[in-house]
């Protein structure tokens, strides 16, 4: 999409620090509704340059084209970004002065239900750490992978963007760009910091090529090539483990929301819990909340004396 509004929109996305693969959505988003145009444009016998047919969405077209996205039956998350997308650009042509006026503001949004979070429980955790155990470079790797996932709390993204300069051990604190840019310190527990230590002492080194950086900004977690991981390989690495563990369901979400589950659990502040975490607003964080509610049930149960 090399047109002058595309172009210039994609780069505003960047100047916000919008993670690499939510701008790659909105790119193949905003493609999508270049063609739904372009189509109906030549179904009416017309024709015209992309950036002439974006100068000339109105209320009615974008209406249109919110009704043919709902028609594809796309899942919710994936309509709702979508929208985000159309939404974004509109704003975006509004504000550069090629809109009189946004025809997307009144859009109305797609209604999404709440589907709580698998979430494990401790003893599954506990099965799932006695399988991924050893003292070789990856499992020592993979060991301290899963320590940050539970023990820290962080996305996998957050995960494979760590470089050896984030890590402190000495205060016991880890430093994590998230999403929008935002950097937070996370405090890591002694069974993070053992295998960190453990890792970096016996690990990392022998899984770095002769071209990986040892420096502070050299990438924590490295395949046995060397190159940095990707999220697809943390991915592939929590189901591996996860089905070793006999635990049918896996992703590295799941350990994310143990994390803020078992804390809640146990008495931990939701607000404190939204910073661990690294969302803007504790309405974010409050689906644990509801994931907890067995939880509060048992505490009633044992405590009421009307129970």
């Amino acid at each position: 999409m090399p047109d002058e509004f595309v172009r210039d929109f994609l780069r505003t996305l960047d100047v916000r620090g919008m993670s690499p693969a939510t701008r790659r959505s909105y790119s193949s988003d905003i493609g999508q509704l270049l063609e739904w145009l372009a189509s109906r444009e030549a179904g009416e016998g017309a024709a015209g340059e992309r950036d002439t047919l974006l100068a000339g969405l109105d209320r009615r077209t974008v209406r249109g084209f919110a009704a043919e996205l709902g028609h594809r039956g796309y899942a919710p998350a994936t309509l709702a970004r979508k929208l985000s997308s159309l939404r974004t650009l509109c704003r975006f042509l509004t504000e550069r002065g090629v809109l009189g006026a946004d025809p997307a503001r009144l859009l109305p949004g797609p209604r999404r239900r709440r589907r709580l979070p698998r979430v494990l429980r401790i003893d599954e955790v506990a099965a799932l750490f006695e399988v991924v155990d050893g003292t070789e470079p990856r499992p020592l790797r993979d060991r301290l992978i899963f320590e940050l996932l539970y023990g820290c709390g962080v996305r996998s993204q957050e995960l494979v963007d760590l470089e050896l300069g984030d890590l402190r051990l000495g205060e016991r604190e880890m430093r994590v760009r998230g999403k929008g840019g935002k950097t937070r310190i996370v405090p890591i527990g002694d069974e993070a910091a053992a295998a960190a230590q453990r890792y970096l002492e016996r690990g990392r080194g022998l899984l770095a090529g002769p071209s990986s950086p040892a420096g502070p900004h050299g990438s924590l977690l490295l395949s046995r090539s060397g190159r940095p991981l990707l999220t697809s390989d943390i991915r592939r690495m929590v189901v591996k483990y996860c089905r070793l563990a006999g635990i049918d369901q896996a992703s590295p979400h799941m350990l994310r929301h143990a994390y803020a589950t078992h804390m809640l659990e146990r008495g931990a502040d939701l607000r404190a819990i939204q910073e661990l975490l690294g969302h803007s607003s504790v309405s974010t964080t409050q689906v644990y909340t509801h994931v907890s509610g067995a939880h509060l049930r048992r505490t009633y149960d044992l405590h009421h004396p009307r129970a």
